[in-house]
């Protein structure tokens, strides 16, 4: 793949939690990848340093007083990606949701959208109390899921055991789906009734 991929995420261990095996494995291939992190403070931006060296990426954080949809058009419009992953439009987390939000704006408003990003899709994530229509788009991340574990362990801060159980988790259940060991799942979402051309994210 010759296209940059950007992750938008809105806290600090989002990225690795819901695409961490796959970030690993496009940086292992050498695909430039992009993490882009909207609310941060001192001991979590250390944090996801840590955990981003593990998958071979330096997050980007948010500058204090960008809205959302500034941080988005400035990171959409820095990386230029082929593929865009994001959170969903139905996440009931509020800051997932206004991250989409701020996403989805930028992406209406770009004058270049017909160009870039020509792929996007949203994070499968455990918040999801219902699902988009469609099937999902697999990576199978088995190579990588290792990485991932090592980066969610990065985050010390937060309930460590947890954020590994639950990828653990849900990487067996979309692994089964594809028949391999781990898989990460991303759902396809339209912008102005466009649809991202649909085929494995790498």
């Amino acid at each position: 793949m010759d296209g940059a991929v950007l992750v938008v995420a809105a806290h600090c261990d989002d990225a690795e939690l819901w695409a961490g095996g796959t970030i690993a494995r496009l940086t292992t291939e050498g695909v430039r990848v992009r993490v882009a992190i909207a609310h941060h403070t001192d001991i979590r931006r250390g944090e996801a340093l840590r955990g981003g060296a593990e998958l071979g990426v330096e997050p980007r954080f948010r500058s204090e007083g960008q809205t959302l949809l500034e941080w988005a058009e400035q990171e959409i419009h820095g990386a230029r990606p082929e593929v865009l992953l994001t959170h969903g439009g139905n996440d009931p987390h509020p800051d997932h949701a206004a991250v989409f939000q701020g996403v989805g704006g930028a992406l209406v408003r770009s004058q270049d959208r017909l160009h870039y990003p020509r792929r996007w899709y949203s994070f499968d994530t455990y918040y999801l109390t219902r699902h988009p229509l469609g099937a999902p788009v697999i990576i199978d991340v088995s190579a990588s899921f290792e990485r991932k574990l090592r980066s969610l362990r990065m985050h010390v801060s937060q309930n460590v055991d947890e954020l590994t159980q639950m990828a653990e988790a849900m990487a067996v259940l979309h692994g089964m789906k594809i028949r391999v060991a781990r898989g990460e799942a991303f759902h396809p979402f339209d912008i102005l009734g466009r649809w991202p051309i649909l085929r494995e994210v790498p």
